[in-house]
């Protein structure tokens, strides 16, 4: 039956994820500066063994070469090494998939022989799909396009080979591998006691991986990486993400704690500078996103709800001063915007009425860190001058713009093109591609709230975490060094 219109189908699949558009130039920089590990990569494990189950399935005889059938015989190996995993309680779990199932499997195992749960975990490769690309970043795998399957080059066939040899005297490896039938609990054991996702014992895959890692198509150096030894070296163990962020947005900034560090570090360390305060520039306007949806309760018309979250909302300022006085303020640091992010981000959070007030604070924070950076190299220049709509050199020529006017017409005038407009662009993109990502519907020169999804504001992960996690298992850095 034809349904009309694409506009007109009401079925699609509510997206809730960047509503503004404002999230990704961040996650942009931050893959240009910090290339293949990303935020869902952390475990170079999973390289290793997928380079070693890519070699091991080219090689059995018969095999159909498409990654249905490749997608079927890893799930049985991922399977069995996550089983392994648990039978022996090994504690580092870390990004390990599927382990609810194979715990259930475990505890409801009734004669010590486990047969192959392939539905452990239903995306693609499970869960291995994130990790593939890097194969090929690396240089490790190469497109084979007459038959549609990768080949390993001859670096994936070597760490390939180098992971074999770990575990190949293992019953699993010579008895199990590539049969279908049950496996006894002390084969799963003893395999378990030999693989492991912290890579210990594999110490000639760690030394391949570092150095493709390091080194992007063995063509640039990753400066990410120097800069995660110079942390190390340092004594800074970033504990979470919020810390991070700390260290990334201030720790080395001439508007921040301005600490000494290598000239050679000068282009990497203020990449991830202006990657956060991308980051704390999209949190202030989700915040205040967030706060403007709370105050549609009824329908409005535009002004009425521009005005009505400006009565709704308590500042400790006075809305008719000119935005420069705001500016002169320099209002909050960093550790402020973590507090702030801390009690607004996650589904738990409460709108605060002083939702607005922070957001406009934080805005000027970044505006005041960023603007005439005379230390800013010609490269950061560049990244800065993004060109978007939204974006940090957008927010510089604005506040240049409304200096002289009163805070309540800079408010007003982001809460129209910033937030309710800018969604309306970025959830129409979405629609056209089949998703619906609208949180208000516009009806005659109204604004209807979405009453079926709650937007929630979260701040989005960190690949510079990631690397240094990665890194530790590859023992390039440790904790206490």
């Amino acid at each position: 039956m034809n349904n009309g219109p694409r506009l007109n189908i009401l079925t699609q699949t509510f997206t809730t994820r960047d509503s503004l558009g404002v999230e990704g130039i961040a996650a942009s920089m931050a893959a240009d500066i910090c290339p293949i590990i990303n935020t869902v990569t952390p475990r170079p494990f999973y390289w290793a063994f997928l380079s070693w189950l890519y070699y091991d399935f080219i090689h059995i005889k018969g095999a159909k070469f498409d990654y249905p059938s490749f997608d079927y015989y890893l799930k049985k190996q991922d399977y069995f090494f996550v089983l392994s995993q648990l039978l022996v309680n090994n504690p580092d779990r870390e990004r390990m998939a599927g382990v609810d199932k194979a715990s259930a499997n475990i505890k409801y195992n009734t004669n010590d022989l486990f047969e192959a749960d392939r539905s452990y975990f239903k995306t693609r490769f499970g869960g291995m799909q994130y990790y593939n690309a890097g194969l090929f970043t690396m240089g490790l795998a190469e497109y084979n396009y007459s038959q549609d399957f990768p080949n390993l080059t001859q670096y994936g066939e070597e760490l390939a080979l180098a992971f074999e040899s770990v575990i190949k005297n293992t019953r699993y490896y010579k008895e199990y591998r590539l049969i279908e039938s049950p496996i006894p609990k002390d084969v799963l054991v003893e395999y378990g006691e030999v693989i492991n996702i912290g890579l210990k014992g594999f110490d000639k895959c760690k030394n391949i991986l570092a150095s493709h890692l390091l080194e992007k198509n063995n063509e640039r150096r990753n400066e990410s990486w120097d800069y995660a030894v110079f942390l190390n070296k340092k004594g800074i163990v970033l504990r979470d993400y919020s810390y991070a962020r700390e260290v990334l947005y201030d720790k080395y900034s001439v508007r921040g704690q301005n600490e000494d560090y290598p000239d050679e570090l000068c282009n990497v360390i203020k990449g991830w500078e202006l990657v956060i305060g991308r980051q704390y520039f999209a949190a202030a306007l989700e915040i205040m996103w967030k706060f403007m949806l709370d105050v549609l309760d009824v329908p409005k018309a535009k002004n009425e709800w521009i005005n009505g979250s400006l009565n709704d909302s308590v500042f400790d300022f006075d809305l008719n001063d000119k935005l420069s006085s705001l500016i002169e303020k320099d209002s909050y640091d960093c550790k402020t915007f973590e507090d702030i992010i801390k009690k607004t981000s996650g589904s738990k959070s409460r709108n605060m009425d002083n939702d607005l007030c922070c957001g406009i604070k934080m805005l000027v924070s970044i505006y005041n860190r960023f603007n005439n950076r005379s230390d800013f190299t010609i490269e950061n220049q560049r990244t800065l001058d993004s060109g978007y709509d939204v974006s940090l050199e957008a927010l510089i020529r604005l506040f240049e713009d409304y200096k002289d006017k009163k805070i309540c017409d800079v408010l007003a005038y982001i809460m129209d093109k910033w937030l309710i407009r800018h969604h309306y662009e970025t959830a129409l993109s979405k629609m056209l591609a089949g998703r619906d990502g609208f949180y208000y519907r516009l009806v005659d020169g109204y604004y209807f709230k979405n009453e079926e999804h709650t937007f929630i504001f979260d701040m989005p992960g960190n690949r510079f975490l990631q690397l240094t996690k990665a890194m530790m298992d590859l023992d390039i850095i440790k904790v206490g060094d």
